[in-house]
């Protein structure tokens, strides 16, 4: 069911019952109504888990109404249950879900979670989709997929794909928050965070077009570009097998500072991962694996003149030996 996508209806129904409780109107009439619902089939169910589950709704109303502004809004609704839920409602689609709006980092963890394809942290996974192209998801992210046997359309909400579309396959659209790719027949990888989005082709040719600048890119082979809300960069040449090594599990180093190689090694596992200043510059060069971040650490402290220190499993610093 985990790459089955929430039709939108019963994405909405599940966002309602989530409003409810948010507002603490829930009757004992709609508790039972919620879990006829819920029970109804696994669809439901499985959009129930994937909402309820959000970090920021966890605490039902400790989120929404910490705002001034929205506790005068739903003052002003009255006592009136009905118009108090639309009030929570819209409240809740501005502060956390934001529609298909590219704004806000709630409104991309509520996308996620809600992703017909997605992966955890430290978890990469391959699907075929219905026209034949290859998706490798990469750590910590998540996809929507449109497809048929001629095309298909994908949505990368955050994190690193790849994406093969083999010879027999039909034309592929890509979209992310600050590009869409075209192409036919290509190999490409893509990663999306905040920062932009940076595209790489490994085959064919792959048409950019950035959501802020009108004039597209036609980027070829053995070639890399960024976008972001400054437009297209500047393409470079780029070494297609480094390009892939997330493919194969490794994260390579050639004199990288150690500031950025904790932050990739971050992505792979949960908590926080860091090191000092005093650290920050030095340059390590290495093949690291991405499925035993803690021996990766190991590696990084027989190479450099530093120690690992651990509060917790989940709170790593690397400081001066």
């Amino acid at each position: 069911m985990s790459s089955v996508p929430v039709t939108p209806g019963v994405r909405d129904t599940a966002i309602d019952w989530i409003v409810r409780m948010q507002s603490g109107l829930m009757s004992a009439a709609d508790h039972l109504a919620l879990q006829h619902w819920r029970q109804a089939c696994a669809e439901h169910e499985f959009a129930w888990q994937r909402v309820s589950s959000l970090p920021l709704l966890l605490q039902p109303g400790a989120s929404l109404l910490v705002d001034p502004a929205a506790r005068r809004a739903l003052e002003s609704a009255g006592v009136d249950p009905q118009r108090r839920r639309q009030v929570l409602k819209c409240l809740l689609a501005i502060s956390l879900l934001g529609g298909m709006a590219w704004q806000g980092a709630d409104s991309t963890l509520v996308r996620s979670a809600l992703a017909s394809y997605r992966t955890a942290t430290g978890e990469r996974r391959q699907w075929r989709l219905a026209d034949g192209t290859s998706l490798w998801l990469n750590t910590a992210s998540a996809a929507n997929v449109q497809g048929r046997a001629d095309a298909s359309q994908v949505q990368l909400v955050e994190g690193e794909l790849a994406l093969d579309a083999g010879d027999q396959s039909g034309s592929l659209q890509l979209v992310t928050a600050d590009a869409v790719l075209r192409s036919r027949g290509a190999h490409l990888l893509v990663r999306h965070d905040r920062q932009g989005t940076e595209v790489t082709v490994l085959r064919g040719l792959v048409q950019i077009n950035s959501q802020h600048q009108h004039a597209p890119l036609l980027l070829e082979n053995g070639w890399r570009a960024r976008v972001d809300s400054q437009g297209i960069h500047p393409p470079r040449r780029t070494d297609l097998f480094l390009a892939q090594a997330w493919l194969r599990g490794i994260l390579p180093a050639e004199r990288m500072r150690l500031d950025r190689l904790l932050a990739e090694l971050s992505r792979y596992r949960p908590g926080v991962l860091r090191c000092s200043e005093q650290v920050a510059a030095l340059r390590v060069t290495g093949s690291f694996e991405l499925d035993d971040t803690d021996a990766a650490l190991a590696l990084v402290a027989r190479a450099l003149p530093v120690r690992i220190e651990r509060r917790t499993r989940y709170w790593v610093t690397v400081v001066a030996a």
